[in-house]
């Protein structure tokens, strides 16, 4: 088998037996390890995420808080656990040899980054909208007019409020490259029907590049995991 060909892998239609049939499709045979990939990043960046954001929390006095900035503030950490604990769901489900929906694969990605990005967005406006709280009261004294005073330190919060919008971005976008390589995987699939059975090569998928794939590939383990992706669209 050549280079190019060992890329894909032929997944025959549903029902359809092996013997000489060519009803069926190709699809990148690294999907499932990419996957895999992509569910442990997402997990690590919403553990950020919530590192974060409940760290911002302790750092600041809630009854000085209205009560819808503090329930906007509850929704972002349920968010961020929502879709941390479907991500460890997908993963036991695709190491387990479970077949994962495409379709549902990029809505969920889809509505991840878009909620992502704007929790980003929405924490560094709420920075900027209340950018008084970030100074320690203690710190300002009664100072004449004509004194100068010394640049007050910035409150804990702040930074938390900046890592938070930092790390939610970074997940934002990679769910965002997630939705994206599933629906090139769906949109080629959709070109092999009909008269075009197996003619669109979807894109080349590699775990870390291609250098790294290709020393990963050396393991049964992983050609076996590369082997057990079949996903029926």
């Amino acid at each position: 088998m050549s280079g190019a060909e060992s890329l894909f892998t032929w997944v025959y239609g549903p029902g359809v037996t092996r013997g000489g049939s060519v009803v069926g499709h190709h699809q990148p045979e690294a999907l499932r390890p990419v996957l895999f990939l992509f569910y442990t990043l997402e997990t690590i960046f919403n553990m950020f995420c919530m590192g974060y954001h409940i760290s911002g929390f302790q750092a600041i006095e809630l009854h000085l808080i209205e009560w819808d900035t503090v329930a906007i503030h509850y929704f972002y950490l349920v968010t961020f656990y929502f879709f941390m604990v479907v991500t460890l769901l997908q993963s036991v489900n695709i190491c387990t040899g479970n077949t994962p929906a495409v379709v549902t694969e990029i809505w969920k990605s889809s509505g991840a980054a878009i909620v992502f990005i704007l929790i980003s967005l929405s924490t560094m406006w709420d920075a900027e909208r209340q950018f008084y709280v970030f100074f320690f009261a203690s710190e300002i004294g009664d100072k004449q007019s004509h004194e100068f005073v010394e640049d007050r330190p910035m409150h804990p919060i702040f930074y938390y409020l900046r890592g938070m919008s930092i790390s939610s971005l970074t997940c934002g976008i990679l769910y965002l490259l997630h939705a994206t390589i599933m629906i090139d995987v769906k949109l080629t699939n959709d070109r092999n029907q009909g008269e075009s059975k197996g003619t669109y090569m979807p894109i080349p998928l590699f775990v870390l590049g291609r250098f790294i794939h290709r020393k990963l590939s050396a393991y049964d383990w992983f050609r076996e995991f590369c082997e057990n992706e079949i996903i029926y669209l």
